[in-house]
């Protein structure tokens, strides 16, 4: 399931929720509405950094 796919989902969980707790009806089609933003916002890039300890995979310290 691809990111879009995945929060349209969410978006449906959060509007059931809406159905069946109507004490917070209006908290649940807030959320809602932020998955359904997120579904339609370009994805952003992703930067992920790893950072060794000295020594590991033949890595000399300086």
């Amino acid at each position: 399931m691809d990111r879009k796919a995945a929060c349209l989902v969410q978006a449906a969980v959060c509007r059931e929720q809406a159905v069946a707790d109507p004490l917070n009806h209006d908290y649940w089609v807030d959320e809602a509405i932020k998955w359904l933003e997120l579904a339609h916002a370009p994805a952003s890039p992703v930067v992920v950094t790893i950072e060794f300890p000295p020594n590991v995979r033949g890595l000399a310290a300086e």
